[in-house]
């Protein structure tokens, strides 16, 4: 583990506070989003060593992560609407976007207020945290910490490659929870210089396979709530043949990665 691999997410992160714009863009939003994600998996694992610091980032991070994701949400979704075709004589698809897009400006309003709130907080414990592991890495005199904050990292690394690889038969009901360790799993891999490729690309492919099944399922809750059944049925129809695509797509990628690569690790605990 190096000190640039951890740097950097840091600093992606303190950038995307700072720069937030009032009227954030989509792939503004996307980046803090990334970001927070990666520094909480980078600061769960780096607990054991760095404790309360650590503790109090995830507390400052997990509001902004959260805030930040609802607004992707809409961003994701609007754009699969967009793709979408108007049935003739229809307003189904206009008044879907347009709710989309009132929600986003609500959403958008909501992580701005949080990241007022947090900016300087998180940005002050991100600089804290920076030096600390940098510190904890390259210091001559902090060699324990160092393999403790290392010896953390693989094996959170471990655990969660271990639960993949023994996770039931993949479904509709368990492939998103199935992404959030594969995230997970990737964030911490891309830590390490010496990580498989092929491993964390292929990671990389079911988690956007399945992020991309579980957005088109968002889109079919909202529009199953505020379109009607009955006038609105051929759009309905389209988002749900969308679905079904998505899902198997996302099956597959996600059980090619387990054949491939994800194999049961022992994990022995000490005894006496």
């Amino acid at each position: 583990m190096e000190a640039d691999r951890l740097e950097k997410p840091v600093r992606t992160l303190r950038k995307g506070l700072k720069s937030l714009h009032r009227d954030p863009a989509p792939d503004q939003v996307h980046k803090l989003r990334i970001g927070a994600r990666q520094m909480e998996s980078v600061a769960a694992a780096l607990l054991p060593a760095n404790g309360k610091k650590a503790r109090q980032l995830l507390k400052t991070i997990k509001p902004l992560r959260k805030a930040a994701g609802g607004v992707r949400d809409m961003d994701v979704m609007k754009a699969n609407a967009l793709k979408l075709a108007e049935t003739p004589g229809s307003d189904s698809l206009a008044r879907l976007v347009k709710y989309l897009g009132s929600t986003r400006q609500e959403s958008a309003a909501e992580l701005l207020d949080a990241v007022e709130h947090r900016r300087k907080s998180a940005r002050r414990r991100l600089k804290q945290f920076e030096k600390r592991v940098e510190s904890a890495l390259k210091a001559e005199d902090s060699g324990t910490r160092a393999v403790k904050m290392e010896g953390g990292v693989r094996a959170a690394t471990a655990k969660i490659q271990n639960a993949l690889s023994r996770w039931p038969e993949l479904s509709a009901v368990n492939i998103h929870r199935f992404r959030l360790k594969i995230k997970e799993l990737r964030s911490l891999l891309q830590l390490e210089r010496d990580s498989d490729a092929g491993f964390v690309r292929a990671l990389g492919n079911a988690k956007r396979k399945i992020g991309e099944w579980h957005d088109w399922q968002q889109l079919r809750e909202i529009a199953g709530e505020i379109l009607s059944v009955q006038e609105d049925r051929a759009l309905l129809m389209e988002i749900d043949q969308a679905v079904k695509r998505k899902l198997q797509e996302a099956l597959t990628a996600s059980n090619t990665l387990r054949r491939k690569f994800l194999k049961p690790i022992l994990i022995f605990k000490k005894t006496g």
